[in-house]
């Protein structure tokens, strides 16, 4: 796996020493809440155990990410079958744009160097922010229905969302154009 960098974070792969600040930020209700598999609380063995899983998948992306500390994840697990977008940010880094900075750049590298033609996702519909951060890189909502989520103990009503490639590219172009004017 690279490390990404980005003007504000730098994305690396997951190690040992991670593991007390997953689990710290993990063990945070309104982080977990929004997370299907996460349990609640979330321990530093859990942690490690996810790296191990990690590991153990040398084709998914998945990428801690830093600014002064670890501060989320972003990944696209899936690759070469049916790839998919999962994330978290820790909740002192919530709207400050970080998570769109990450996803952004796990996308550029996803598409650019791995050839991906589409990348899907889903997100909780009780949470809009989640849902910002995807249409702001231009994922499409595909559908509609429910997912586990192990922290509440129930079903979730869930927004399915998907990114081609040659849409990313031209929300990119758009973007730059609005910089740039």
């Amino acid at each position: 796996m690279h490390v990404l960098v980005t003007t504000r974070l730098t994305l690396r792969p997951p190690a040992y020493p991670d593991a007390e600040d997953i689990a710290l930020w993990l063990s945070d209700p309104a982080v977990a809440r929004m997370l299907g598999p996460v349990p609640h609380p979330y321990a530093t063995a859990d942690a490690r155990q996810w790296i191990d899983q990690v590991r153990n998948r040398p084709r998914d992306l998945v990428h801690t990410i830093h600014r002064e500390r670890l501060i989320g994840v972003v990944s696209i697990e899936g690759v070469g079958e049916a790839p998919r977008l999962g994330y978290w940010l820790a909740a002192p880094w919530h709207g400050r744009g970080f998570m769109t900075e990450a996803v952004r750049r796990l996308l550029v590298h996803a598409f650019a160097d791995h050839g991906l033609p589409f990348v899907r996702s889903s997100v909780f519909a009780d949470n809009p922010a989640s849902l910002r951060v995807q249409t702001k890189l231009g994922f499409a909502v595909t559908g509609r229905g429910e997912t586990w989520c192990r922290s509440r103990g129930e079903t979730v009503p869930t927004w399915t969302t998907e990114l081609a490639a040659e849409a990313f590219a031209a929300a990119e172009l758009e973007r730059r154009g609005k910089a740039a004017a």
